[in-house]
């Protein structure tokens, strides 16, 4: 695992969309299996518990947010490309879980692609576990504090 110490953390809001956008559009392959925005406007975080950005060198590199829908609380993360496999998804996925974890969020939801078997180990490392198929294609997986 390689982390640099360039590596920033920032909160995002409704002022960063541009930033945001930009990083989704400069995300490549990526966006296969992270669609949260395939379906939602980007002002969508206004309702987020937690939007973050990780940015190495002034540079967006992954991304990761919060939110409560239909009474659950979801986790989202996203790395770009360019920058799998370099330990910073376990960056983001420390930063919301301790987000989580402080602010007494115990019942933690995420959805992934059964073929995203790196996505599914980091989450594993976590504590999540399997709670249902969602599709075909994807599980639910669940994670209580």
């Amino acid at each position: 695992m390689v982390i640099d110490t360039n590596l920033i953390i920032k909160k995002i809001t409704i002022a960063d969309l541009a930033v945001l956008k930009n990083f989704i559009q400069n995300s490549g392959e990526s966006l296969k299996t992270f669609r949260y925005y395939e379906k939602r406007d980007l002002k969508i975080i206004s309702n987020h518990l937690l939007t973050i950005l990780l940015f190495l060198n002034n540079k967006p590199i992954a991304y990761g947010h919060l939110e409560i829908e239909d009474n659950k609380t979801w986790l989202g993360i996203m790395v770009s490309e360019s920058e799998k496999g370099k330990g910073y998804g376990k960056v983001v996925m420390s930063h919301l879980i301790s987000f989580c974890k402080k602010n007494k969020f115990s019942n933690i939801f995420l959805s992934v692609d059964k073929n995203n078997i790196n996505a599914i180990h980091l989450y594993q490392k976590f504590g999540f576990e399997v709670f249902s198929e969602f599709s075909e294609t994807s599980l639910i997986m669940q994670n209580i504090f």
